[in-house]
């Protein structure tokens, strides 16, 4: 695959975000978070172990003093609350309360149905996704 067509498909992702993010907006407003608050409560899997803020750092891709802030405002939303680890008391994890679950389920619930993505068939879908995998699990040439 040459250059320009990677650099399109790079667009067409950055776009796609992009829209995604501009067709949630009301929901962000009424959850009073922005979008990296959004990111943060995206990866607090309601089914999953509380993550460590460290392990949020890494998912976000961010320093851990981001994640201190992004947390303080999450907490004074009610959204989640700072529990010691299981592993290293030490350790502070981030746990989703009941409002916050509902937060992220609102959240999720129209970042998937107002996406570019929501337009395509259950089988075009499928092909997306699985294009999408083989291309974040092998390394680049």
């Amino acid at each position: 695959m040459d250059e320009s067509m990677t650099y399109q498909l790079l667009r067409l992702v950055h776009a796609m975000d992009g829209a995604t993010n501009a067709t949630i907006q009301d929901v962000l407003a009424e959850l009073g978070i922005t979008h990296a608050l959004a990111d943060a409560l995206w990866q607090l899997d309601p089914d999953g172990p509380a993550p460590t803020m460290r392990r949020m750092a890494a998912a976000l891709r961010c320093d851990p003093s981001t994640v201190t802030f992004l947390a303080d405002r999450l907490e004074q939303l009610g959204y989640v609350t700072r529990v010691p680890a299981p592993h290293d008391r030490r350790a502070k994890a981030l746990h989703l309360t009941a409002p916050g679950r509902e937060a992220r389920r609102r959240l999720v619930q129209a970042a998937t149905t107002r996406t570019p993505i929501a337009g395509l068939t259950p089988t075009e879908q499928l092909r997306l996704h699985h294009l999408l995998t083989k291309a974040m699990t092998s390394s680049p040439e």
